[in-house]
């Protein structure tokens, strides 16, 4: 067929026809990662075929080539679908094959660096592909990493002077890497991590911000009031960021969290090829049986062992599934996500709370109802992890157990009023509950005094089996708001609770080996901080000492600082890094 001849047919063609051509062209599992490198071939067969797929006049094309090549159930499920235009995603397809080419040469902006944060806090298995597979982006971090370390140290790109791109770093480096990933590490890119590089920043945690807003209060004040506000630490930047073809602001993740959390895996990692010297515990007795009929009290060769074998919950890949439909409707692949029941520990859900924790944390001074920063029951269960006391080498870890309940206050009863110090703050020190307070535990609730006003004030004790999948089902990414359909509300039908108390206890068991505590806190809801007072069970027992316990929910793992209280509650105090587990198994929630 002569050219002339083939360009008089090609001009008959349905444009529609050019795009499903352009579109087969690039959705096979051969040409999944990377960016749609047939398009430019397919653009040389003829004029028309150029000006049916031309980004500019047909989004759409590229609308579905984004739903094949990454994750999009995450900002559906999130934004809704009115967020989520042709045109939308067609130029997020665009901005992220940029950036992944930015990635692949090792050239990245702080701007670069949001877009893969973003996209590993809306990974459901494409988006890591694309990061980790075709842009290379463990040896984009270790570069990046090195370099950052060895600037000048007054200069902006230096590891410890530009909180917000050192922070994306290291949340990277915690979401892309699972347990076996870190096993398989080159032991001396570990080692650099983990003593030059994040010693160093847990050590001097109090120079890094380690809450989204001011400590000092549990409910945030207006403008007006701010003024009252303080917090120990720095507060975390907010930056200005394009995703999805719209522009907003977004607080940075805490960096001292990703430290930790990177710090604690790899340290686990190398516990678990390094053999445990069972001389050094050979004087303890084997078990607790034999501890009671010596009389000894005290920890037992089993709770050493046990301690030393535990571990926190390290992230996991998702497993990618392509689907290669052009005839695939976006709001058709949602219903399909929630009919399925995805469990909470895999996929992208596991980040909506760090997502609307960003979002709604971007402005302290305008505080707004945010009950998607926790979700209500995620501290019920068993707790086991560690504390590390700030001593510059080494590191010392020491056991933490606690078993905790929640208690929820729902409208419109009036929540128990918080404390208040000489700050002029509600008394973080005394987890923002008045001094005094006394509990009185029912059936099924609490019953909290005021010893202020003197109220009587209920809370009902969560149990997990009121989330049924009917009444009081906790969806994800929703907020107690409703009627609004604009892409920062979103609706449901269960009562969120306006206040959450927490109470806990350590185990017989555990106490009996590292001392007995009892636990008292309350849960912000506006970030989801939660704040834990630890007395001894003993009140005579002040050697044991007066703690608090300050952190956030990341996938199961509670992590945060503990600090004394005989400090001034606006200074730094004495403290350090923690962070605890689940062991109880939350996926029918």
């Amino acid at each position: 067929m002569s050219l002339t001849r083939f360009t008089a047919i090609a001009e008959t063609v349905p444009n529609e026809l050019w795009e499903r051509i352009a579109y087969y062209a690039n959705a096979r599992e051969v040409s999944f990662l990377g960016p749609p490198k047939d398009i430019v071939n397919i653009c040389l067969a003829c004029r028309s075929f150029d000006r049916a797929i031309r980004f500019d006049d047909n989004p759409s094309l590229y609308a579905r080539i984004f739903r094949f090549k990454f994750d999009y159930n995450a900002p559906l499920r999130r934004f809704g679908i009115n967020w989520l235009t042709t045109r939308s995603m067609a130029l997020e397809l665009k901005k992220r094959i940029i950036v992944l080419k930015q990635v692949r040469q090792r050239v990245c902006t702080t701007q670069d660096l949001w877009t893969c944060y973003l996209m590993m806090l809306e990974n459901d298995g494409r988006n890591e592909r694309q990061l980790i597979e075709w842009a290379h982006l463990y040896g984009y971090l270790k570069r990046e990493t090195c370099l950052r370390y060895e600037a000048d140290l007054h200069s902006n790109t230096n590891w410890f002077q530009n909180t917000e791109t050192t922070s994306l770093l290291l949340w990277l480096w915690w979401m892309t890497f699972s347990r076996d990933d870190v096993r398989i590490e080159n032991p001396r890119v570990r080692d650099s991590l983990i003593y030059p590089l994040l010693h160093n920043l847990i050590v001097a945690s109090f120079r890094y911000p380690n809450f989204y807003g001011p400590e000092s209060h549990l409910h945030i004040p207006s403008t007006e009031e701010a003024r009252c506000t303080w917090s120990s630490t720095p507060t975390t930047p907010v930056a200005r960021v394009n995703h999805f073809a719209k522009e907003f602001d977004l607080a940075t993740p805490l960096l001292n969290v990703a430290s930790f959390l990177v710090w604690t895996v790899r340290l686990e990692t190398i516990r678990e090829v390094t053999p445990f010297d069972r001389s050094s515990i050979s004087s303890l007795p084997p078990d607790r049986e034999s501890a009671i009929a010596r009389r000894m009290q005290g920890p037992t060769q089993t709770d050493v062992l046990e301690f030393h074998r535990a571990q926190i919950r390290a992230p996991t890949h998702c497993p990618s599934v392509l689907c290669t439909s052009f005839e695939e409707e976006i709001l058709t692949q949602c219903v399909k996500e929630s009919s399925e029941g995805i469990s909470l520990v895999l996929g992208s859900r596991r980040y909506d709370q760090d997502w609307h924790r960003l979002a709604a944390c971007s402005d302290s001074r305008a505080p707004s109802l945010n009950d998607n920063a926790y979700t209500p029951g995620a501290l019920l269960g068993n707790w086991e992890g560690f504390f590390v006391q700030p001593k510059p080498v080494p590191l010392y870890r020491h056991p933490l157990y606690f078993t905790l309940q929640e208690h929820h206050c729902y409208d419109p009863d009036v929540p128990l009023a918080p404390g208040s110090d000489c700050t002029g703050g509600q008394d973080v020190l005394n987890a923002w509950l008045p001094q005094g307070i006394t509990l009185k535990q029912y059936e099924n609730e609490i019953e909290a005094l005021d010893p202020v006003s003197h109220r009587n004030v209920r809370y009902h004790t969560f149990l997990p089996k009121r989330w049924d999948g009917t009444q009081n089902e906790r969806v994800p990414g929703t907020s107690r708001k409703s009627g609004g359909t604009d892409e920062n509300n979103f609706t449901n039908s269960f009562s969120y609770p306006n206040d959450i108390l927490i109470t806990g206890q350590t185990s017989e068991e555990n106490g009996a080996a590292w001392g007995h505590y009892i636990l008292i806190g309350r849960v912000r809801l506006w970030d989801g901080l939660i704040v834990l007072l630890r007395t001894p069970r003993d009140s005579t027992r002040s050697d044991l000492g007066r703690w608090i316990f300050r952190g956030y929910l990341h996938d199961y793992n509670l992590v945060g600082h503990w600090r004394e209280t005989s400090t001034s509650p606006n200074l730094t105090g004495y403290q350090g890094g923690f962070v605890a587990h689940n062991l109880l198994d939350h996926t029918c929630m």
